[in-house]
């Protein structure tokens, strides 16, 4: 099977080879992340950038390392790391004269680390969520409101983002057909349900509470 790819820094028309089993529109919409080692992956930011740009379309080494404004040899040992883990796929290859390119794209627009993880190894993750929500809380403050007890808000965060996590995990971990998971539809689906599970748990509920007596605008 041959396929017309038009190369993203030049006018040139290039036939390539794809493999028969190939398919642009076979993409997982969530992979949930149950090894740690694998999970580790994501908190380096070169990493994330490069699963977040194969999330849009299929790119090369020397694609990314452009875009990214890093060497290509890098961006390399980045993609073979990723595709040993189960984060990106090969989808094809194609010749330039002695040079064999190779396209990926990531196996899923969206990644889900399995709040088991979190709880098996609780130290391995603790820095990470920490960060995560120190962030967050400072974004906060952007937007106009005014925080009366930062640190209380820093580990309600983590408390949120733990339950959600879990939420989640377990909508997606249902025997539902993947085909019927198409965006836009199953963005909102998945927000929605996951927000009518969370507004069920009481510990939530009186989560949120607490986070509205120390966050106004």
């Amino acid at each position: 099977m041959r396929r017309i790819e038009q190369n993203l820094y030049s006018p040139i028309t290039i036939y390539c080879s794809v493999p028969k089993n190939w398919k642009r529109g076979n993409l997982k919409e969530f992979l949930i992340i149950k090894d740690a080692e694998v999970a580790k992956l994501l908190a380096d930011e070169t990493r994330c950038k490069i699963l977040s740009l194969l999330k849009i379309k299929e790119m090369s080494t020397n694609q990314l390392a452009k875009i990214l404004d890093k060497p290509a040899s890098s961006i390399d040992h980045h993609l073979k790391t990723l595709k040993a883990a189960g984060l990106i796929e090969l989808t094809y290859e194609r010749r330039r004269g002695n040079i064999i390119e190779r396209f990926y794209r990531a196996s899923a627009r969206h990644y889900i680390v399995s709040y088991s993880l979190s709880e098996r190894d609780a130290s391995l993750f603790k820095d990470w969520d920490e960060k995560l929500s120190e962030d967050v809380a400072l974004l906060m403050q952007n937007f106009g409101y005014s925080i009366s007890n930062m640190s209380k808000l820093i580990k309600l965060i983590e408390e949120f983002n733990t339950l959600k996590r879990i939420v989640l995990e377990n909508l997606v971990s249902r025997d539902v057909n993947p085909s019927v998971l198409k965006p836009p539809a199953s963005f909102l689906l998945m927000d929605i349900l996951t927000h009518l599970e969370l507004y069920r748990n009481e510990k939530f509920r009186k989560l949120m509470d607490e986070l509205i007596s120390i966050v106004s605008r």
